[in-house]
């Protein structure tokens, strides 16, 4: 997508599916409902418009997806056709509980790991963070048992009084639930972006992980474009922020992207813990990559992005300091168990690795504007992976 936006008439409207429950409720509890919409539309309409796609979105909070609990992390993104055999439509959906279980995990979870001060406690204790994810567990617990016996505002309702979490609290995780909710929003607009419902309506397993790796590039690439990118070098933005110069803002918030992937691991893991009895798990499986794969190549990305695009602007102690950040992070989430080592071995398994080289040629095939440069990358990336790897084997 362009870097300044052309407003876009088309005769195509988007429309979103709340849950009935929700208009009983208060504003902040309403409120991760409103924003993962606008958050799909906010790329969507525009990135669907410049690949010749039909802007049509449907956004639907009711849709209970095949395999899934209405509790269940998840979000799938479909397409309805027209009788020529032409996209009609695209409907991107969520499990009903899911948007409210994602700001939980920010206020309770992430608002913590990222706030410089609060995040002293998991430096000199990191099991802490695996006792403040188990109190998140503990609020979503007590949604699910309300939503079995009275629905989705029960739910919610339930959720927010086991953890304390008042409409005061908004104002402290907004930010950290924005970005987790654009990360998963822009991924699944991603897959109609690539124009994967374009292609062969049968994909192999190799394939279908290839194109979930696609989707979170691009979708690193509109986080980038929004959240860094397009930062206005204006003293009314600085004011807003708070923050004296361009570089300050600039460094704001790419290490505000950075957290977000990173909190998007961490929920990675938790979705995993759902499918694996309570552990904590990034495993892959027959048709999504291995959770650390997904993000060490979200994580260059964007760092190289950064990096190469912004060097004039970043002093070398900004740069450095960001990358501190992330290791800072990484380390904690290692020595507190979130990233388990098992994962991490299967997510070097040569197998997945050959998931790369497909995405490479898919980006290829599909002629995906933002991704022509990465394709390269991905290749060499193979390459490497497979040289390291049978370097180690006796």
């Amino acid at each position: 997508m362009s870097n300044r936006r052309k407003p876009i008439e088309t005769g195509l409207t988007s429309s979103v599916v709340y849950p009935s429950g929700l208009f009983s409720l208060e504003k902040d509890e309403v409120y991760p409902y409103e924003r993962f919409a606008y958050n799909v539309l906010d790329v969507g309409v525009h990135g669907l418009h410049v690949r010749d796609l039909p802007e049509s979105i449907t956004i639907d909070f009711t849709r209970l997806l095949p395999g899934c609990s209405p509790w269940s992390i998840n979000a799938s993104a479909s397409v309805e056709w027209a009788p020529d055999g032409q996209p009609l439509s695209y409907h991107i959906s969520t499990p009903e509980f899911t948007p409210s279980m994602l700001y939980m995990f920010s206020a309770v979870v992430t608002a913590q790991l990222f706030d410089d001060e609060a995040c002293d406690v998991f430096r000199d204790d990191p099991e802490s963070l695996g006792r403040r994810i188990q109190h998140f567990v503990d609020g979503a617990s007590a949604g699910v048992r309300a939503y079995r016996d009275k629905g989705i505002a029960h739910a919610i309702r339930a959720g927010y009084e086991t953890l304390g979490l008042r409409i005061l609290d908004m104002q402290n995780c907004a930010d950290d639930f924005d970005m987790l909710s654009k990360q998963i929003a822009y991924h699944e607009v991603g897959h109609a972006y690539i124009k994967q419902f374009m292609r062969d309506r049968e994909w192999t397993p190799l394939q279908c992980r290839a194109y979930e790796l696609m989707a979170d590039l691009v979708g690193t690439e509109w986080l980038y474009n929004g959240m860094v990118r397009n930062t206005p070098d204006s003293d009314e933005y600085r004011e807003f922020r708070g923050l004296d110069t361009y570089a300050d803002t600039i460094f704001a918030n790419a290490i505000m992207s950075m957290r977000a992937q990173q909190a998007n691991l961490i929920l990675a893991a938790i979705a995993g813990a759902q499918r694996k009895q309570g552990q904590l798990s990034l495993a892959g499986g027959e048709t999504h990559p291995p959770g650390l794969q997904r993000y060490q190549l979200q994580h260059i990305h964007l760092y190289t992005l950064i990096a190469s695009n912004f060097s004039k602007v970043l002093s070398k102690g900004q740069l450095s300091a960001i990358e501190r950040d992330w290791g800072d992070k990484m380390d904690i989430l290692v020595r507190s168990g979130v990233l388990p080592l098992d994962d991490l071995e299967d997510s070097l398994d040569l197998s997945h690795c050959d998931t790369i080289n497909v995405a490479a040629d898919l980006i290829v095939e599909q002629n995906v504007p933002e991704l022509q440069k990465v394709a390269p990358f991905l290749r060499e990336t193979r390459k490497h992976l497979a040289h390291v790897l049978q370097s180690r084997k006796p």
